[in-house]
């Protein structure tokens, strides 16, 4: 086995340095100045029209000095502020109307109208180093791992009430997959590029072809060995600040967002598929579990609320809503008990288990 999993490293970054080495051979970097230009999509040949003609009458005023050019100078653009803004108003009624299905869309466009329009004047960079950065968010996950360590006694008592069922099934290893399932894959993800990865995304999904052969072995050969490659467990860390109004000095107003190669992405949603897959068919998921699931979200979860509560209150019952909103849940999750339930809850063991117990290794 470890023999393997260092010939399957030796394989992932023999590759990446070939993409890297090729891209700079072939388009190496320069640096250019870009102008950035305010994006008008709602802009067209009527306003522009509009424009034209506002331009034109003030030019004519400013030459002959007549009061009817100015005039007409003032009522022409005037027309093209109103067709302008109406212009605006219209382009996004339709996106948002096109987009009506798409709640992320719709967030994000409406956090775009919204925001606030005055410059921050700060960069994080200028302000913390990187070690700073480390040294806050190492020691707050240490922290919060020492006060739960001083309410053991009551999790003693909590683990004692809880009982694992026994799965019937075993899922003890993940399955290769075929050309196909890749190509597809690859192709139907977003062309989204880290700053860790050899090559462009939109590049790599362009020469797929040429490239499945060597792509697909290195999969095939993580999802066998139970393995995840050292490169694919990289990732590049970007402390972004929680709201604009917030002081940038203060650490606790950023939160760190993590971006992984490309390929390591590929790989999370081949296992991503194949664990649900199984978790759905032997319905071992959890009855009130509403993300990470096809067909649940925050919304589904809003509509069980309120209609328990509904229910309740027609039944004549008074009900209490708790919530509970845990500080970096993620981060503090305890591997090894992580890894025991998903072996004896779950049912996952062999090879499928040792690929999450490697991935967890580079945390």
């Amino acid at each position: 086995m470890s023999n393997s999993s260092e010939k399957l490293d030796d394989v992932t970054e023999t590759i990446d340095s070939l993409f890297s080495r090729t891209l700079d051979t072939v388009a190496p970097l320069r640096l250019r100045k870009i102008k950035e230009n305010s994006l008008t999509p709602w802009y067209n040949e009527h306003t522009r029209a509009l424009k034209r003609a506002a331009r034109k009458m003030e030019r004519s005023w400013r030459k002959t000095k007549l009061e009817v050019f100015r005039t007409a100078w003032r009522e022409c653009t005037l027309s093209y502020r109103k067709a302008l803004k109406s212009a605006r108003s219209d382009y996004f009624s339709t996106l948002l109307e096109e987009n009506k299905h798409n709640p992320r869309y719709l967030f994000n466009t409406v956090a775009k109208l919204t925001k606030n329009k005055e410059p921050t004047g700060t960069d994080c960079a200028h302000q913390h180093s990187s070690n700073d950065f480390m040294n806050y968010f190492t020691s707050k996950i240490d922290t919060i791992r020492d006060k739960i360590v001083t309410m053991q006694p009551s999790v003693t008592v909590l683990h004692q009430i809880v009982r694992y069922r026994s799965p019937g099934e075993q899922f003890h290893s993940f399955s290769t997959i075929v050309q196909e399932e890749l190509y597809k894959l690859v192709k139907s993800s977003k062309p989204t590029t880290c700053m860790l990865d050899p090559i462009p995304s939109r590049l790599l999904k362009d020469l797929l072809p040429d490239l499945i052969d060597p792509l697909l072995n290195i999969i095939n050969s993580s999802l066998s060995l139970g393995y995840v490659p050292k490169t694919f467990k990289l990732a590049a860390i970007k402390p972004l600040i929680k709201k604009t109004q917030l002081d940038p000095n203060e650490l606790t107003n950023y939160r760190p967002i993590s971006n992984l190669p490309f390929l390591s992405k590929i790989l999370e949603k081949v296992v991503s598929s194949q664990l649900s897959s199984f978790l759905q068919k032997y319905d071992i998921c959890e009855d009130f579990q509403s993300g990470f699931r096809p067909y649940h979200s925050t919304e589904t979860a809003l509509i069980r609320v309120t209609n328990d509560l509904l229910l309740s209150s027609d039944r004549g019952c008074i009900s209490l809503l708790v919530l509970l909103d845990l500080s970096a849940a993620f981060d503090t999750v305890d591997h090894n008990i992580l890894l025991n339930r998903l072996e004896n809850y779950v049912g996952i063991s062999g090879s499928a288990n040792r690929i999450y117990l490697t991935a967890i290794n580079s945390w």
